[in-house]
């Protein structure tokens, strides 16, 4: 057999014919050299690059770069390391060949945290959760006991392996992120990383094993509660002990929840330890806030709280935004399961009932003590933060023992960790957006104007935080046919102040517009009254002083009453003089009005009193001297389907309600006060303006005043004669069209386009406006003439309808104006 040589081929082949085999040999070349490369660079967008870079298990269902390196540098794939848990550590941990170990424990922290997920979205571990079969008969019927036995060790396993995880990914996270401030005791460790660095900017693996411990120890959080509140349960084998705390010496009268008297000696930001629980072989401490609402889960045990949930696990819509602190932590709402919701079903069984039971009657006494009607907040805010103990980097990660600190994020900023300050993360949108979520106020605002109820509707306070005493008070009362929501992106907007935030809680009232405004005013007055005497029955704290008052439409003519010292009984000869009634008609209802009230009775509803709490108010498109809005032909029709309560009216005024039910009469003067609804007190030729148009606000009191006027003419009129204080409207682009059309006027088609110039959104008023325009001011219901009043440390005009009360402008003028009374 002949084998010939290759190259020596190539070699004859090649004389015979250089140019053609040249040729070929270097097209092969050219073809060969991309083979051999193993790197190619495409183009990206840099914010593909930023999400991959910053991405990790929980932003995403994939591991974060660097982990995901880690394991390809110690040859290691991902899902068998899932599935060879303990095993792929060990490889991976003599792999690490290196001395920098912090950044191992981030590695370590992500990989715990993953197998957690995996193990909780196995059927082994989701067996756990799942309820008895309904049918024995079909597919769902149940195991044999021999593979029930088996599922229920398999089930076993697998929740120990999957708490096991998050403690894990809780206590290398743990280490990574304080790693400044503990002793590093490996073998061989890097001394010089244990250098304090306060000002070292956060890298993209700070961040990541920050959200592996916020996300671990959120896991932790919730299902230690589930636990400890039901039979299904993902965390294996936890037993409960509630510690004895004098919380249970506590008086449990509304007084005590409402005043939030400290239970223990101390600050309120002291934690205190309320129960240990058993996880498999883990010690959790709970620690809670040494305040009495925050103490009510220890005080109640588990009757207290109905529900435990993260502001990871909600989506909050409708609000303008979200007020957040940045920091450590997790943010949780606690709601108690005796808090109190208003739902239109409610309020549509109790209009349908039609009937006064004994019952009812025996509520309805209760409910008309003010005190009854005081609502704490019902959703109380949380921060979790989860602490290993030890003072090593070993002790850490080999600690059994875990306490879980719960933050009254109000009153603690931030937490001491080892020695060093850090902020505490919280979310204050969130207690304030699950609130109105659960009370369906507008509705139930709209329903209460046009339902016969056969009970009266009195007015209720609502507190959207715990009370603080050293926080100043916000009152708001919202107009006709509204409710507290009319007031949500002003409440958020505060809440998102963090100088407002931290002087000022918001109580706002809600009442029912249809009653009488005198009685309106009388009710919610004394309502505020008996909330500042159980908060603070000496009157000392801060929240005693200081208040401010902010009303919208007919909210705003019930806080200038409740801002007056007028004797009103005074003034009524002044409708006697309007000669409608006869003098028989005139002594009738006179009669009834004295023999309805004691002396007493009467002098509270129509001798004003200014309330001594509040030094500031601000009335929103206020009708003070009334509206003819409310006499036009589709305004009397709605007028004609709002209801008195008449249950409220005989209890009140026994006699006038009989007066009213045998004819007319309240449609005249004297009786309209008592037996004309809220709505149409509100014309300018109700009785009821006329006896409180002109009535006077306290001199100790600094007012201000916001007007609508939905006009853009008149207010860009008005902005030119007080150029000083005009805002320009930039909430809306100006439309394509209409910039041209307006440039086009001025411009020929050789030269630029000018856009046309914004609108004026609000201009504060510093003169005296001149008649003939203040004759055409307006929102379209209530005129300026109406909303005006004399002796207003400020005036402002919004470009705008009546419902004002939502405009950024107004709130924004709002905010300067709490900001203005903080300084003074």
């Amino acid at each position: 057999m002949t084998f010939t040589n290759p190259i020596k081929n190539m070699v004859m082949q090649a004389n015979k014919n250089p140019l053609s085999i040249t040729s070929a040999a270097l097209v092969a070349i050219i073809a060969l050299l991309p083979a051999c490369s193993v790197v190619s660079v495409d183009r990206q967008a840099s914010a593909k690059t930023i999400t991959a870079q910053r991405g990790n298990i929980v932003t995403g269902k994939n591991l974060s770069s660097d982990t995901a390196s880690a394991l390809l540098s110690a040859g290691l794939n991902e899902q068998a390391c899932m599935q060879q848990f303990d095993l792929c550590l060990t490889q991976l941990t003599d792999s690490i060949l290196y001395s920098h170990y912090r950044s191992t424990l981030a590695i370590f922290a992500e990989l715990h945290y993953a197998k957690a997920r995996q193990l909780a979205d196995s059927q082994d571990c989701r067996n756990a959760l799942s309820r008895p079969p309904l049918d024995p008969y079909y597919a769902n019927a149940p195991l044999s006991d021999v593979a029930t036995k088996a599922q229920q060790e398999n089930t076993s396993i697998c929740l120990t392996g999957y708490q096991e995880r998050l403690f894990d990914a809780i206590k290398s996270s743990y280490a990574y992120l304080f790693y400044d401030s503990l002793a590093h005791d490996f073998d061989g460790a890097d001394r010089k990383s244990l250098s304090h660095m306060p000002n070292r900017i956060p890298s993209d693996i700070d961040i990541q094993t920050q959200d592996i411990y916020n996300a671990a120890s959120n896991d932790v959080i919730t299902q230690l509660y589930r636990s400890t509140n039901s039979s299904n349960q993902l965390m294996n084998g936890t037993k409960a002990e509630y510690l004895p705390t004098t919380a249970n010496k506590l008086d449990s009268s509304n007084q005590a929840a409402i005043a939030n008297r400290s239970p223990l000696k101390g600050k309120p930001t002291d934690q205190i330890k309320v129960m240990k629980v058993q996880a498999d072989d883990y010690d959790l401490g709970i620690y809670l806030p040494n305040e009495n609402n925050y103490l009510q889960n220890a005080h109640k045990q588990t009757s207290a709280l109905a529900d435990l949930v993260s502001t990871y696990e909600l989506r909050l819509s409708g609000l303008n935004s979200i007020s957040k602190r940045s920091g450590l932590g997790i943010s949780l709402v606690a709601s108690l399961d005796d808090r109190y919701t208003t739902t239109i079903r409610q309020l549509l069984v109790a209009s349908l009932s039609g009937r006064l039971t004994n019952e009812k009657n025996s509520k309805s006494t209760e409910e008309s003590k003010p005190s009854s009607r005081i609502y704490p907040t019902g959703h109380l805010l949380l921060t979790g933060l989860i602490q290993p103990s030890g003072d090593s980097v070993l002790d850490v990660l080999s600690s059994r023992k875990l306490d879980i600190h719960l933050y009254n994020p109000y009153q603690s900023e931030s937490v001491t960790i080892l020695g060093d300050e850090y902020p505490l993360a919280a979310n204050f949108s969130a207690g304030y957006g699950l609130w109105l979520s659960e009370n369906q106020l507008d509705g139930v605002g709209y329903l209460n104007l046009i339902t016969r109820q056969p009970d009266a509707g009195l007015p209720k306070l609502f507190m959207l935080e715990p009370y603080d005493p050293n926080k100043r008070v916000i009152i708001m009362l919202h107009g006709l046919a509204s409710s507290p929501a009319t007031w949500v992106n002003l409440t958020n907007d505060i809440l998102n102040d963090d100088k407002l935030r931290d002087n000022y809680q918001v109580w706002q009232i809600f009442y029912p517009t249809n009653l009488p405004i005198l009685e309106n005013r009388y009710q919610i007055q004394r309502l505020i009254n008996t909330t500042y005497e159980q908060t603070d029955p000496t009157g000392q704290n801060r929240a005693s002083k200081n208040s401010v008052i902010i009303g919208h439409s007919m909210g705003a003519i019930i806080a200038r009453m409740m801002l007056s010292d007028e004797n009103l009984v005074d003034d009524l000869d002044r409708l006697d003089d309007q000669n409608i009634l006869s003098s028989s008609e005139k002594r009738k209802i006179r009669d009834a009005i004295k023999e309805s009230f004691t002396d007493k009775a009467l002098k509270e509803r129509f001798e004003l009193t200014a309330l001594p709490q509040v030094d500031t108010a601000v009335f929103l498109s206020a009708p003070f001297r009334g509206t003819d809005y409310a006499d036009r032909w589709f305004t009397r029709a709605l007028r004609r389907i709002v209801y008195l309560p008449v249950g409220l009216i005989k209890t009140v005024t026994d006699n006038l309600a009989t007066i009213a039910t045998q004819g007319d009469l309240a449609q005249n003067p004297l009786g309209a006060l008592y037996l004309q609804n809220g709505a149409s007190q509100l014309s300018d030729k109700s009785s009821f303006i006329q006896l409180t148009k002109d009535i006077t606000i306290n001199n100790r009191i600094t007012y201000h005043s916001i007007i609508a006027n939905n006009d853009a003419d008149i207010t860009k009129g008005l902005a030119q004669m007080q150029p000083s204080g005009v805002k320009l409207d930039l909430s809306q682009a100006i439309e394509e069209d209409a910039k041209d059309e307006a440039a086009s006027a001025s411009n020929t088609s050789d030269t630029p386009k000018i856009p046309a110039a914004p609108l004026v959104a609000a201009v504060t008023v510093d003169d005296n406006i001149s008649q003939a325009l203040t004759e055409r001011l307006s929102d379209g219901i209530v005129p300026y003439t109406s909303a005006h009043l004399d002796g207003a440390a400020s005036e402002t005009v919004i470009n705008g309808g009546h419902s004002i009360q939502a405009n950024p402008q107004t709130i924004l003028t709002l905010r300067r104006i709490l900001h203005m009374q903080l300084q003074e």
